[in-house]
């Protein structure tokens, strides 16, 4: 077991022993657990963590993020997380393809660089969402 914390511009998130944590990092996906190597880690701009408690696993979008690998636990800092069971799916997909339409439909009055951010935001939402349901 490690404990995994979490905090967000919002104050603490998650505060809990778990068997394993999958961060989503620069790298590619890199798992955590007990006794691990002393490291700091930066995040994807947006992805999905995963964490097994007890062999089940829960999933979270997090946003910009930095993780303090202890052997004895893991710390991360991100400037947002959602817990991918409470994410409103309806929500992710309008916003996912608002995004789509104005990086497709790029113009002058439109910021495509702020929709390039808000689509990777709403496609981890919606991966965490449909993880954390169950789905593959």
């Amino acid at each position: 077991m490690v404990r995994l914390t979490i905090r967000s511009e919002k104050g603490a998130f998650f505060d809990q022993e778990v068997d394993y944590v999958l961060l989503p990092t620069e790298r590619g996906p890199l798992q955590f657990q007990a006794g691990c190597t002393p490291s700091i880690v930066r995040c994807v701009e947006a992805g999905v963590l995963k964490v097994v408690i007890q062999d089940k696993p829960k999933f979270f979008a997090i946003f910009h993020g930095l993780a303090d690998v202890r052997p004895e636990g893991v710390h991360l800092l991100v400037e947002e997380v959602e817990d991918g069971y409470e994410i409103d799916m309806a929500r992710a997909i309008a916003r996912r393809d608002r995004a789509l339409d104005i990086i497709h439909n790029a113009n002058d009055s439109e910021d495509v660089q702020f929709a390039r951010i808000s689509l990777a935001k709403q496609l981890a939402r919606i991966s965490a969402k449909n993880l954390d349901a169950g789905h593959k």
